[in-house]
């Protein structure tokens, strides 16, 4: 009879039974013989000791590899280890590397008393990895040095490291939602249906950019929602849809509304917008230029949870596209290095507010999605320079968004006893709207009203500007009531180029481009009371009837 022991059996029986027993027992791999057992392994068969480890993970998915790898030392450098070596086995001493839903490496860093949360490949990392370097040898690296280590470390990240939830300024958290502070303490703000406090460890992961500032610490004396009209030149005919919209920036479940901000030169349109941006997600540059292009758009909301753009004259249709797409979610995809053929994606929610003399939203699905916003012109004597502006605001703001949080918790209150009988496009925007509206006490439905007849100047306007809405206006003037044309989009196309325009700008192209612009405008006039459909198909082509709309 043969007798095996630890000593005759070698290192691989029991790590075997410790990696077994963790589906029970989450310290098996922590008792001092098994690490042991461990190195020896790890120093004699490292395929065996990988294809463990590998097991061990996915026995106990909350394993923490990087308190085992401490265990067994493996993250103390060599002395004679190169200095990529040193970086990474120092990065894997001082942060959890896990990855996001992207599979994109993100690094928790411990700072004394808070926690930071990087992406690996973001320049917040590679600067804080410098930087602890220095600390511990007191040299600096080269950028290849750098760029090596955080492909090593993301690799570690996205193969050793657990999926975790990271989020961007906001995130529901229970029955409220967590806003990022952005201050270096990392702090966070919860607010609920209780009130709202600040939390020195959030319980949510957030990362940041660069380019992030914070937002001002909230400050309940004083605390007063009207200081805000003394630095915004918005109308109080609009104020409940711009305070409405500045609530929903902070709902990353719901989609989010476009505010327009159009006025004439004179009426504070940047001042406004910066001071709105300042409330929701402040930056280094609070005002961006009109987007070259729609990927432009794409990278921006990548970078920013608030898309901001200033004194546009116009945008292209596909931009406006992109616009819709952010609002309500979405992306898109390109090579990601022409020596290859893999896809980069961006898929993205945000906010947005636009600023320009003229109407900027002009396409009819980017209308419904729109907070409409006109600013009337300053007088001079109102006026106030630059300095005094930004010294008066600076003082006002905490107390301002201390009053924003008090007004969102008194919302969130509001809400669940909020049904609308009939909604709009934007129906969560309209339905927090309306629950604000009742926490200041304005009687039940008057959100619901001004936001309807907002819409309805948004139809309008969507139509009065538009090419071929101009044209089927003219079309059916000519028509005996009750108004019905039945045809097909050949017909309808060749008897609606009398009325197309000199320059032919935005005109369709074919009866194909025409059923298309049809299909956009379908809801607007729908809502005037006329009905535009396909009805199918003939030999001819296309069929489509305009008629007016049966009452429902």
């Amino acid at each position: 009879m043969t007798v095996t022991n630890e000593a005759t059996a070698g290192p691989l029986p029991l790590v075997e039974e410790a990696v077994a027993r963790l589906k029970t027992d989450a310290g098996a791999l922590f008792e001092p013989a098994v690490i042991e057992a461990l190195r020896e392994l790890r120093a004699s068969d490292m395929p065996a000791y990988v294809r463990l480890r590998a097991q061990a993970k996915r026995n106990y998915p909350g394993l923490p590899l990087r308190e085992l790898d401490k265990a067994l030392g493996t993250l103390t450098p060599r002395a004679d280890a190169s200095p990529l070596d040193g970086l990474v086995s120092l990065a894997r001493q001082e942060c959890e590397l896990h990855h996001d839903s992207d599979r994109r490496a993100v690094a928790i860093v411990e700072r004394g008393t808070h926690r930071e949360v990087w992406p690996v490949d973001s320049a917040g990392f590679a600067d804080y990895l410098r930087s602890a370097y220095w600390r511990a040898h007191g040299a600096g690296l080269p950028e290849t040095t750098i760029k090596a280590a955080l492909a090593t470390l993301s690799a570690a990240g996205i193969h050793d490291g657990q999926q975790v939830p990271v989020h961007r300024r906001a995130a529901v958290w229970r029955d409220g939602y967590m806003i990022d502070l952005g201050d270096q303490d990392w702090r966070a703000i919860h607010v609920s249906p209780y009130g709202w406090e600040l939390v020195s460890r959030p319980p949510v992961l957030f990362t940041r950019t660069t380019a992030m500032r914070p937002l001002p610490e909230p400050q309940r004396e004083g605390a007063d929602l009207g200081l805000l009209w003394r630095h915004v030149n918005v109308p109080p005919a609009s104020r409940l849809f711009v305070l409405a919209w500045l609530l929903e920036c902070f709902r990353p479940e719901t989609p989010f509304p476009v505010l327009e901000l159009v006025g004439e030169q004179g009426s504070a349109k940047s001042t406004t917008q910066s001071v709105l941006r300042s409330l929701v997600d402040p930056n280094k540059v609070m005002l961006r230029g009109a987007p070259k292009s729609e990927e432009d758009i794409y990278v921006a909301s990548a970078n920013n949870w608030l898309v901001s753009y200033e004194n546009l004259s116009g945008l292209t249709a596909r931009q406006q596209d992109v616009l819709c797409t952010l609002a309500t979610g979405g992306g898109a995809g390109g090579r990601q290095l022409y020596t290859n053929s893999e896809e980069h994606v961006i898929e993205t929610k945000r906010p947005v507010v636009l600023n320009g003399i003229a109407v900027v939203a002009t396409r009819p699905d980017l209308i419904d999605r729109t907070v409409h916003v006109e600013l009337p012109t300053i007088a001079p004597e109102h006026r106030r320079d630059d300095a005094q502006s930004r010294a008066a605001w600076k003082q006002d703001r905490p107390k301002v968004f201390a009053a924003l949080l008090n007004l969102f918790a008194k919302t969130l209150t509001q809400l669940p006893r909020v049904q609308l009988e009939r909604k709009q496009r934007m129906a969560d925007y309209e339905r927090l709207g309306e629950a604000m509206a009742r926490a200041l006490h304005c009687e039940p439905g008057r959100f619901q009203r001004e936001y309807a007849e907002l819409v309805r100047r948004g139809t309008d306007r969507a139509l009065d500007g538009h090419p071929v809405a101009l044209a089927l206006d003219k079309l059916i003037e000519r028509l005996a009531p009750p108004v019905t044309w039945e045809g097909t989009a050949g017909r309808l196309y060749i008897e609606l180029e009398r009325f197309s325009p000199a320059d032919r700008k935005g005109w369709p192209h074919s009866p194909k481009g025409l059923a298309d612009e049809l299909r956009r405008l379908a809801p607007a006039y729908r809502a005037r009371g006329l009905d535009i459909a396909r009805l199918g198909h003939s030999r001819e082509g296309a069929l489509w009837r305009i008629a007016a709309a049966q009452p429902r």
